[in-house]
């Protein structure tokens, strides 16, 4: 007789209700991310967990439970994140938008200690500051950095701003542990949304980073080509019915003022254009016979003329086509006025 014995595994109670708590937050939450953390220190998670306070929630765990979280969860495909839990990642709650999050985390940044073998990624600039260390070796290491110093009050003292690591150069391990004994942390730690789900689905990071500011002028620029067809072939909408209506009045009155069609509503206008046309033939008459003109009608035309000679002058031979033209247009428009 063959005996057999069954073990059980017996799951461990932290286990099961950590998996529990993320459940309920992604029940409750309206919009789940995934953040990438590898490489981010405690100190640099203290100060992102600070700056997302009021707007998100960060919480790490096991990959295992967190995909046991995802599976148990209730919300409509939220299993689909599921395929996103790789690496070292945590889990991001908030009932923002995933969009305005995404944005939020690329301007806050957290600072961190360079590491030799890093790419700088701006000009790393140690200032001129009290270093707090006493005379010996340090000052030597200092020198061999190209960092200017000298001992002042029993101290060494770094004496000049100086720019220790260009943008694009790689950091020595040398100047590294030198910049974190100096207190000095030039890199900066993103997080990024690897995967958010929101509304039923699952955007990845790659959607989620758009320029903002290019998109809302795309909307803005969109919003005024619909406004320009609305007017152009007078569809009617609630936001453009003004100014298709300031349109066909405007067009209205030129056209009344084109063919001479009186309108008791426009004497304004049609005198004014008869007194401009009048003035304009007057001042042609004068240059060729000045004792045809009164002289009062004379004074009313260099009067009228005055702003014309403050203008900028025109190369001679533009002027006389220019006066040609507008001489024949004056003409044509009294005659059609009075005629």
């Amino acid at each position: 007789m063959i005996e057999t014995s069954v073990y059980e595994k017996t799951i461990p109670q932290w286990k099961i209700d950590k998996v529990a708590e993320l459940a309920a937050r992604i029940d409750d939450s309206e919009m789940i991310g995934l953040v990438n953390v590898e490489g981010v220190g405690a100190k640099q998670l203290t100060g992102i967990r600070e700056s997302l306070r009021g707007s998100a929630t960060m919480i790490m765990a096991r990959n295992t439970l967190m995909i046991r979280a995802l599976e148990v969860a209730k919300k409509k495909r939220i299993k689909d994140l599921v395929e996103h839990v790789s690496g070292p990642v945590a889990f991001m709650f908030s009932n923002e938008d995933p969009f305005v999050l995404t944005k939020f985390l690329s301007e806050n940044k957290a600072a961190a200690p360079a590491k030799g073998g890093q790419i700088a990624q701006k000009d790393i600039v140690v200032p001129a500051m009290n270093t707090g260390v006493a005379p010996g070796p340090f000052i030597s290491e200092l020198a061999a950095l190209r960092i200017p110093s000298r001992v002042k009050g029993g101290v060494i003292h770094v004496t000049d701003d100086t720019v220790a690591v260009k943008a694009g150069d790689v950091i020595s391990n040398a100047m590294a542990l030198m910049l974190t004994r100096l207190g000095i942390e030039p890199m900066e730690l993103q997080l990024k949304l690897i995967a958010a789900y929101t509304d039923g689905a699952v955007l990845t990071g790659s959607s989620l980073e758009i320029d903002l500011g290019s998109l809302f002028a795309q909307v803005i620029a969109g919003h005024q080509f619909a406004v320009n067809l609305s007017i152009n072939i007078g569809y009617p909408t609630v936001e453009t019915i003004p100014m298709i209506l300031a349109k066909a009045n405007m067009e209205a009155k030129s056209l009344t003022m084109k063919i001479g069609f009186f309108e008791p509503d426009m004497i304004g206008e049609f005198l004014a254009k008869a007194n401009s046309e009048a003035l304009a033939l007057a001042a042609i008459i004068s240059e060729k016979d000045p004792d045809a003109i009164s002289s009062e009608a004379l004074s009313q035309v260099q009067a009228a003329a005055a702003p014309v000679a403050a203008a900028p002058k025109v190369e001679p031979d533009q002027s006389e086509e220019v006066e040609e033209e507008e001489d024949e247009e004056e003409v044509a428009g009294l005659g059609g006025l009075f005629g």
